[in-house]
């Protein structure tokens, strides 16, 4: 939003726009005299669709438009454009003439595809408003450094490649309650459509928690009543009432304070209890200092909560380490005791093979077992990141922070609820991919130890089970990887595949001679055409 700055005791700290480098599309905030390029007296206007859906849905098309309370509008027209094989063909016309003035507005339309083309596709969403006397057109947005290309689009032709009993999802998304200088999210309810529409079965709502304890439509102060809070709980437990087949997980994305006292983000899962962290929010000038340090949180979550280190291995750029105290979780932030797990994959990909996996290796091999897991910090966005670059000057977009492009994947024993799932988090069964599903369990006599499960043998067999799909290509590799943790090493063993694999898999890997004390897990690769999809299972512990 446009904030002005009467003197220097304003709430917000000025310097907010610069400390978020690379951060998000709120284009209203500015000093007074200093020019921005991508200010415009308009609100956002933008659309998103997700960039898969499952075979068989409709294609959601998700309009927002936000600060219309200062910048009236009114929408005249919506169109969306297919391109497939270099043809377009309007899909959806409609002519609204819908004057909008609320601060947040959203529209989710639902588009019939089962008669269009299958496979990667574009999708263009051309919006007509009129405004200040004057008629626009856009693509995409209306931002005015951002690209308004067509969203890449995969109409795919088989489901996401799962299991019996397996339900994936995204641990870290930030919804519309999520909302302050520099960033926003998306609403919960169309968020959960869009969810199902490409086969997802949960997410968690993880807004930050200085944006939780403010009031509804002033982020520069603060409600001790906490009404944003309480309203997030109530929003999701009645959606959740209202479907067997979908859960959302409330929470808080925290700022606490590591073993240094700096600023680190930690997720906060079906915790009721709110805790009110803003050392790094930029909101008070000079007071940085965390409120909660990690080991404190710890002590006081409900034993129906998940503590998840959110994106651990990410370096703070030096402005934000300088001025609000950003820092990184490290070893003794890792090993507090009650630690549930590490959200080592947070949508890059290539940081977590550098930084992430070895990190949690390495917790690994030193006896801890953080539960790994994925999400990627999605604010909104379903097909692309539009962001801040140079503050005031520039923006990009990238495909880095989509939605349920990394996924969490977790095995329940019983029914799917909230609860189940929670506890099958906390017991480690679940698995991280951004394509393929692989499962591990251990015979040993008649038990079978499934992931996050002990043996207590040094001879036991693997039963693996891998499967993909053609959006994700066929089976490329399967690893064992055997970690000792006497010796601190970790050894992978590959296995023989067969010569077509194709996109099933079961083995059977008879495995001697096994540490004393260590794991097993599994790592698959599948490829297709140029790019390779990964998945990673926690391990299965060994005690023997």
């Amino acid at each position: 939003m446009f904030v002005e700055f009467p003197d220097i005791h304003t709430h917000i700290h000025v310097l907010a726009p610069l400390l978020f480098f690379f951060l998000y599309a709120e284009i209203h905030f500015r000093f007074p005299g200093i020019p921005s390029r991508y200010f415009i007296k308009q609100p956002e206007i933008l659309a998103d669709v997700p960039h898969r859906i499952n075979p068989g849905q409709p294609l959601p098309v998700l309009i927002l438009i936000k600060d219309a309370n200062r910048f009236p509008v009114t929408l005249q027209e919506i169109n969306v454009d297919i391109i497939s094989h270099n043809s377009r063909e309007r899909i959806y016309h409609n002519t609204l003439n819908l004057d909008i003035d609320s601060e947040f507005w959203e529209n989710l339309i639902d588009i019939d595809l089962s008669a269009k083309s299958k496979g990667s596709v574009q999708i263009d969403v051309e919006m007509h408003y009129h405004i200040a006397g004057k008629t626009y057109c856009i693509k995409n947005d209306n931002y005015k450094q951002t690209s308004h290309a067509p969203f890449d689009v995969l109409i795919d032709t088989h489901p996401l490649p799962k299991a019996n009993n397996w339900y994936f999802g995204d641990l870290h998304y930030h919804s519309n309650y999520t909302s302050d200088q520099v960033e926003f999210g998306a609403p919960i309810s169309a968020s959960k459509t869009i969810a199902k529409r490409m086969g997802i079965d949960f997410f968690a709502v993880s807004d930050h928690s200085y944006d939780l304890d403010d009031h509804w439509n002033n982020f520069l102060k603060n409600d001790p009543d906490l009404k944003k809070w309480k309203h997030l709980w109530q929003t999701i437990e009645q959606i959740n009432k209202e479907d067997d087949n979908f859960v959302i997980i409330p929470g808080e994305e925290l700022s606490a304070g590591n073993h240094k006292n700096q600023n680190v983000h930690f997720l906060i899962l079906n915790n009721r209890e709110f805790f009110a962290g803003y050392g790094d929010s930029a909101e008070k000038i000079l007071q940085t200092r965390p409120q909660w340090q990690i080991s404190n949180v710890l002590k006081k979550l409900s034993p129906d909560a998940v503590s998840i280190a959110s994106h651990p291995e990410t370096n703070p750029p030096f402005v934000q380490r300088l001025l609000i105290n950003r820092g990184k979780w490290h070893h003794a932030d890792y090993t507090a005791q009650g630690l549930t797990g590490v959200q080592m994959w947070n949508g890059d990909k290539e940081h977590f093979l550098k930084h992430g996996l070895p990190a949690w290796i390495d917790l690994l091999l030193q006896g801890h077992k953080p539960v790994l897991l994925a999400g990627n910090d999605a604010h909104g966005n379903f097909n692309r990141f539009r962001q801040l670059s140079t503050p005031f000057w520039s923006m990009k977009e990238n495909h880095l922070e989509v939605f349920a492009v990394a996924r969490t994947g977790v095995f329940l024993e019983g029914s799917f609820t909230l609860d189940s799932l929670l506890q099958s988090i906390q017991k480690g069964k679940a698995i991280v991919t951004d394509g393929p599903f692989a499962d591990l369990s251990l015979q040993e006599g008649n038990k079978l130890a499934k992931l996050g499960d002990t043996v207590q043998a040094s001879n036991v067999q693997a039963e693996i089970k891998v499967l993909s799909s053609p959006a994700f290509g066929e089976i490329s590799s399967i690893d064992l990887y055997i970690g000792d943790k006497i010796k601190r090493t970790e050894h992978p063993q590959s296995l023989d595949l067969p010569r077509d694999t194709g996109y099933s898999l079961e083995l059977s890997v008879q495995l001697d001679n096994l540490p004393k004390s260590g794991y097993i897990r599994l790592v698959t690769v599948c490829k297709s055409k140029d790019r390779e999809f990964h998945c990673f299972t926690n391990p299965v512990f060994i005690n023997s």
